[in-house]
């Protein structure tokens, strides 16, 4: 067909990048067979609609939406229509159609991702469980406090769902001597995981089950169909050592201090986020001092 635009009068609404502007579009219509027009009214045939100002229901989409045979369209029914050199069926590019569409498939991915998450956090945490019962098998249960708080923690990126997850379960445990800590899987300067982007990170202090006890610090980590334990200090290590590591690797991912965990602290955005237990819970013995619990978490490396 020569004229792909003939009997139609097209109007556009919204912005489709640098070359689709509403004057190169004015252009393909007229050139075309079809008839311009800047407003909506009853000659109009079709509304070329950018999804923004469909789901925002702009002024001319509340006209267009008034009168019946009027087809609200997506600028590839007239991309299409130039290209095939005939009209297109508007049918598989009315807005309100795809509009319903695009939310449809999102709302079916978001439930996926919660799905995947959910039994990426179900696996993870038996993990857990496993190392945990080797350690407890080699003569390490978890480090308890005089508080009653057990240094088994979880950190983890605020938006779970996202494909930028990330968690870490923080633990320290006791025994087989070495004599100085290691950071194996990151440094204080750099604080990277073997595993890009993990979901979670589950940071863990142990004990020996007898005196003289002797201590160890693991992380274990967590990715869409990975995870990995590493150590953060070697077991034999001294308490001091143990809980240093500790203290360390939570202020890396956390950008605050150990001290500081409790307080709203504003920190970056990729921060992890460590929940603590509830108010009524043990929660580890918290500085007497207020500025070590206010105080800028950037201040130095412990």
């Amino acid at each position: 067909m020569k004229d792909p635009f003939k009997r139609f009068t097209v109007a556009v609404t919204g912005e489709f990048g640098l070359a689709r502007t509403h004057e190169k579009m004015k252009q393909w219509v007229e050139n075309n067979g079809g008839t311009w027009a800047t407003k909506i009214d009853s000659t109009v045939t079709h509304l070329v609609c950018s999804k923004e100002h469909f789901k925002k229901s702009v002024a001319m989409v509340k006209q267009a939406r008034k009168i019946k045979k009027l087809k609200i369209v997506s600028f590839d029914w007239l991309e299409d229509s130039l290209m095939n050199h005939s009209p297109k069926r508007e049918g598989e590019y009315l807005m309100k159609g795809r509009v319903k569409a695009a939310a449809k498939a999102k709302a079916k991915k978001t439930a996926t991702r919660r799905q995947n998450v959910k039994q990426g956090v179900k696996d993870f945490e038996k993990g857990v469980k496993e190392f945990q019962d080797e350690m407890f098998s080699d003569g390490y249960h978890i480090y308890r406090d005089s508080t009653g708080f057990n240094y088994d923690i979880t950190l983890a990126r605020a938006d779970l769902t996202s494909n930028k997850n990330e968690r870490y379960y923080l633990k320290v445990s006791p025994f087989r001597p070495f004599p100085t800590p290691v950071f194996p899987s990151f440094s204080p300067h750099g604080a990277r995981a073997f595993i890009v982007r993990p979901r979670l990170q589950r940071l863990q202090l142990y004990e020996t089950h007898t005196a003289p006890n002797l201590y160890a610090t693991y992380v274990k980590y967590s990715s869409p169909g990975r995870s990995a334990t590493h150590v953060l200090c070697p077991t034999g290590s001294s308490f001091e050592m143990a809980l240093g590591n500790f203290k360390a690797f939570f202020k890396i991912k956390t950008r605050k201090t150990w001290e500081q965990r409790l307080a709203n602290v504003q920190v970056e955005e990729d921060a992890f986020i460590y929940t603590p237990p509830a108010a009524d819970q043990p929660r580890g013995p918290m500085p007497i001092r207020p500025e070590e619990a206010y105080g800028d978490a950037s201040a130095g490396f412990w």
